[in-house]
């Protein structure tokens, strides 16, 4: 009789520990396969959940918690008046906003340090091979790459698209800037160093992609800003500038991105001014988007129009078929999404996940610099993208964001990819 509360135990020990493994699993292949990550994340939930009760006492009263466990809640009533039918963009939507709710049944196992350790050396490396892959594509074509360009600059994105690759690539130097210094031994140093460059390198002149350049941009800035005494970071903000302004002037695709903005931008504005059809560009696209889904907050601020609806309204807006297929999935900005589906609580939603990320890394200061970039980097994709739609960019800013609030609130030892076993 003894015997069987002891083999229960082993039973669910045995359990959790492949919940782990597929947690880090998630972590490891998220930079190259989505399609691994979303298995390596489901097995993850469902293999925590036999230990959900005992595990969630550890994080129960964690304000992220309840921002999670809200955003079901949310998605939920808001549903209940959608404008779409279950079989188009609100079953989408639901699904992809229940697996960020779902995220609150991971926290219990990156509360543990050695957990959050691995889960970060798996990420590390899945950016290497992302990293050295992008290299190798300027002199071969590579069998995985989503690009075969051959030769210096134009882009070289190697998996997914380069918005994404680009956001994690900001943040992967971001890690590397992090453990500078941290990392006793001249020669790791020496490689942390290297890697950065080539990170940067890679998004500014390997990549078409616009969001990256901002994410790089502001991920450094504000990780300079918290990590640096106010003297030196205004020194190392002038230094920052400088390389920006000679990324800009040596990077042709940096130039022609930028001149694209400018006239795409110049152009919807004068054509909405004279009332006349828009032209579809990519940046006018998302300036007409966020026009209209501006016009259908003010329609209905408080409830909104229900979960998937924006799709619906916007074809109202935009009937050209051309502007109805560009813009009937998201209005490119998270921000205006959450408020044009979910009203004003929607847009609360987001405002308050965001403060508790800021409240949980104002209070651990070796955490701060890693944590205010990777926000920085959050909002402004968000700002441009469908920062927690997007498939490949919800994934990783969902589990990044618990990865460093549970490293922030449950670990005392700085980074967690040295302090843990030390």
């Amino acid at each position: 009789m003894k015997s069987k509360p002891f083999a229960k135990e082993n039973y669910l020990e045995t359990i959790n520990t492949l919940a782990v493994f597929f947690l880090v699993f998630s972590y490891l292949t998220l930079p190259f396969s989505l399609a691994l990550h979303n298995v390596g994340y489901t097995l993850a939930i469902v293999l925590a959940l036999p230990k959900i009760k005992s595990t969630l006492a550890q994080v129960k009263k964690e304000p992220l918690v309840l921002v999670l466990l809200a955003l079901l809640a949310l998605i939920i009533i808001t549903s209940t008046y959608s404008l779409s039918p279950w079989s188009g963009t609100l079953g989408e939507n639901f699904k992809k906003y229940l697996k960020i709710a779902l995220a609150v049944v991971l926290l219990p196992l990156l509360a543990d340090d050695k957990t959050r350790q691995r889960c970060m050396q798996g990420f590390f490396i899945g950016m290497i091979f992302v990293l050295v892959s992008t290299y190798l594509s300027i002199w071969f074509n590579l069998p995985w790459s989503s690009n075969k360009n051959l030769g210096w600059g134009g882009d070289h994105t190697v998996f997914g698209n380069y918005i994404t690759q680009n956001i994690m690539m900001s943040f992967f130097a971001l890690l590397c800037i992090d453990m500078i210094g941290k990392e006793k031994k001249m020669f790791i140093n020496l490689l942390l160093i290297l890697a950065i460059v080539l990170a940067a390198t890679s998004t500014l002149y390997l990549s078409a992609g616009r969001t990256g350049y901002l994410a790089l941009f502001l991920g450094v800035s504000a990780y300079i800003v918290f990590r640096l005494p106010k003297k030196l970071s205004i020194i190392s903000l002038a230094l920052v500038f400088i390389a920006g302004v000679t990324a800009f002037n040596t990077s042709k695709g940096i130039q022609t991105r930028y001149q694209e903005a400018r006239q795409e931008t110049i152009l919807i504005f004068e054509q909405v001014n004279a009332q006349e059809a828009p032209k579809l560009t990519s940046i006018g696209a998302r300036w007409y988007m966020w026009m209209k889904s501006i016009e259908l907050i003010q329609e209905r601020p408080l409830t909104g129009w229900g979960l998937g609806s924006h799709g619906v309204k916007w074809c109202e807006k935009a009937p050209e078929p051309a502007w109805c297929n560009v813009g009937d999935r998201t209005p490119h900005n998270q921000f205006l999404f959450f408020f044009t589906e979910m009203g004003i609580l929607g847009f609360a939603w987001f405002l308050a996940l965001l403060a508790t990320l800021v409240w949980a890394a104002w209070n651990h200061p070796k955490y701060r610099p890693l944590f205010m970039g990777f926000i920085a980097i959050f909002i402004g994709d968000s700002l441009v993208n469908a920062s927690l739609w997007n498939a490949r960019e919800y994934n990783f800013f969902i589990i990044m964001l618990c990865w460093l609030y549970c490293s922030a609130r449950f670990s005392n030892k700085g980074w967690a990819y040295h302090g843990a076993g030390n």
